[in-house]
């Protein structure tokens, strides 16, 4: 096996890490940069397995060594992240939001991040983008792939198996298949557990245990010039056209994660051979600017989202442009100064495994003082309610809103079908004065179409016929939409046509969170879909993306008392372009449309409050005022209205 620094692999994390980087700052043209994630993985089980398998041949592998080297290379610049987020997060976040980072805090130190961000996740889980901690349950992943690899090699190297590859193969296939399988039933399980990611980190170590040579041979196919070139480019490609063309609503992990996995590996096994000239990626992978950052990117991965949630909640708002490229700035600034005084210090020249054992027990003796002291930290913050002493006049109090949505039986959940949902329970309103028995209107859309709800149900006399609540969390009311959060939405919006069609619905209102997916084709896919409604004789109405707000709304008003830069109860919202007059626009003739934005807000900021009544349950969610308010202003501007020449008739 070729021993000996690799520098494109350095450039393979410099693309990982940029990727992540791009998109979780925002960056429009990177919607799929979580891939680069994966990207990670896969490095990750080839360098941990082939410094095992280098072990294994000269002498055998030493499990104390093993973990005093992944001490050394991942806890300092851990811990120093920690202890500097959590001195920020101090000063920055109220009670409740420290509770839940000093949560994450304690499970980051123990390697069990990912439990607890599965655990803590969920569709309502509107904080989940606020939390400094999130990205750490990729290196909980890891750590605990760590405690497995080492053991199982060492076993099986003794037990002499042969081949050595395949229980590990059988291992990726079975975990590929769990993912599958998870990606339909239990998608955010999927995500966050080793169970169904262990197959990727299990590609880069199959692939480090491929023959071995002082100079690995590529298979014949790959052994052409051309071919070898072309090999490159199909690696590289299966990395960059996901992060260019996946968004939040592509199925993944699973089927999703092959090409950016697999075209990791490719890359790794290009820049594996010698003896030949290598491939054009593998020398671009290897530019000292792209290995430059590579060499930083553990430390750039620590420090870059904890930079970016405690900067947006420090703002109150997004980051403009040059707030975005000042943001990648401090996160690279700061990671090349954490690998220079933190990741280097602790760790030490490779060298061959001495005869005789070094002492290791002040490594473990410190690294564990280190883990319980965060972890400890942790608990404080938790047990005592997020050290509410620091703020003793915030008061967090409960929203109506989300109650009144019928949920399991109108409001569909992600573990749930379209059989769940009940016809009659789900009528929502009785008909009024003058409307006929089967006059019905129906509320098709996800979340942010269920907290109209409250105020439809206030204003049932100004509808034209009964509400029917079809709502289903996550789930566009797009056909053909797909989610890897709730894989059930194709089969729900499938069933409103026939639903459509069986209680012949007069009228349907469409509403969602039209933007949370940064998927650009929506607007396309939905004048599709109401196309395909009004060929079934309703007619049809859509409401636009509703305001959304950087905080709760408990949050803002406390912050505004202490530093108004708004009218009381009012804050600007969070951006979303030109989204609604791009839905506006793709609206076939006949459809009519209504902006909430344009029907709440004025100028640049928004309702939140009126006085002492909070408008929103959470950053987005309408409360019941909130709906009230909402719908009202809507039906003013037109929503359900009849056409013109109806209204004209005498």
């Amino acid at each position: 096996m070729a021993a000996g620094y690799r520098p494109d692999i350095d450039g393979l994390r410099a693309v990982a890490v940029l990727a992540v980087i791009l998109y979780h700052v925002g960056v429009p043209w990177m919607p799929g940069g979580f891939v680069g994630v994966d990207v990670f993985f896969v490095i990750s089980g080839y360098v941990i397995a082939r410094g095992l398998m280098r072990e294994a041949a000269g002498g055998g592998i030493h499990l104390a060594d093993f973990y005093a080297r992944r001490i050394r290379r991942i806890l300092p610049a851990l811990v120093a992240t920690l202890a500097l987020t959590s001195l920020a997060a101090y000063w920055l976040l109220l009670p409740p939001q420290l509770e839940d980072y000093a949560g994450s805090a304690a499970a980051s130190a123990l390697s069990v991040a990912n439990l607890y961000f599965w655990r803590a996740s969920g569709y309502f889980d509107a904080a989940a983008l606020y939390r400094p901690l999130l990205h750490t349950w990729s290196l909980s992943v890891e750590e605990q792939f760590y405690c497995v690899l080492p053991v199982s090699l060492l076993l099986l190297v003794r037990l002499r198996m042969r081949p050595l590859w395949l229980p590990f193969a059988a291992v990726a296939l079975l975990s590929f298949g769990l993912s599958l399988y998870a990606g339909r039933y239990a998608p955010t399980a999927n995500f966050y557990l080793l169970p169904t990611r262990a197959w990727e980190l299990l590609v880069g170590t199959l692939l480090a245990m491929a023959p071995q040579g002082t100079a690995r041979p590529l298979p014949p196919l790959l052994g052409h010039p051309v071919l070898r070139q072309l090999a490159g480019l199909a690696g590289l490609a299966g990395i960059l056209a996901p992060s260019l063309l996946y968004t939040d609503a592509t199925p993944f992990p699973g089927a999703g994660a092959l090409p950016p996995c697999l075209g990791t590996a490719l890359l790794i096994r290009l820049g594996e051979t010698r003896g030949s000239r290598p491939a054009a990626a593998s020398r671009l992978l290897a530019l000292p600017p792209l290995v430059a950052v590579g060499l930083i990117s553990y430390s750039a991965y620590l420090v870059h989202w904890p930079l970016i949630v405690l900067g947006r909640i420090a703002l109150m708002r997004d980051f403009t442009t040059p707030e975005t490229t000042a943001v990648i700035a401090a996160t690279l600034a700061l990671a090349a100064l954490s690998y220079r005084f933190v990741e280097q210090p602790f760790r030490r020249p490779h060298r061959p495994v001495p005869a005789r054992p070094r002492r290791l027990g002040p490594v473990f003796a410190s690294s564990l003082l280190a883990t319980l002291a965060m972890a400890g930290l942790g608990w404080a913050g938790v047990t005592s309610g997020g050290l509410p002493g620091r703020f003793p006049d915030f008061r967090l109090r409960s929203i109506p809103g989300t109650e009144t949505w019928n949920h399991r039986t109108c409001f569909l959940f992600a573990d749930q079908t379209w059989q769940a949902w009940d016809p009659e329970g789900c009528t929502r309103t009785a008909g009024g004065d003058g409307m006929a028995l089967n006059d019905r209107v129906l509320l098709w859309g996800d979340s942010f179409a269920a907290h109209y709800v409250p105020g439809l149900i206030h204003h049932a006399d100004r509808l034209p016929g009964r509400l029917v609540q079809y709502t289903a969390a996550g789930c566009q009311p797009i056909l053909g939409t797909a989610s890897h959060v709730v894989p059930h939405c194709r089969a729900f919006n499938d069933n409103a046509l026939a639903l459509i069609r069986r209680l012949g619905i007069r009228h349907v209102v469409l509403a969602a969170r039209w933007g949370a997916q940064r998927d650009r084709s929506v607007p396309e896919r939905l004048r599709e879909t109401v196309a395909q409604v009004a060929a079934l004789g309703a007619r049809v109405h859509v409401v636009g993306h509703s305001p959304e707000f950087p905080l709760d709304p408990a949050f803002m008003a406390y912050h505004q008392r202490r530093d108004p830069p708004h009218a009381a109860g009012r804050w600007r919202p969070v951006e979303t372009g030109s989204l609604n007059d791009a839905l506006r626009a793709a609206l076939p003739a006949g459809a009519t449309f209504v902006d909430p934005r344009a029907a709440l807000c004025a100028g640049d900021t928004c309702p939140f409050a009126q006085g002492d009544t909070f408008l929103y349950a959470d950053t987005g969610h309408f409360s019941s005022a909130g709906a009230m308010l909402a719908v009202e202003r809507l039906l003013g501007a037109g929503l359900l209205a009849p056409p013109r020449s109806a209204a004209a008739a005498p």
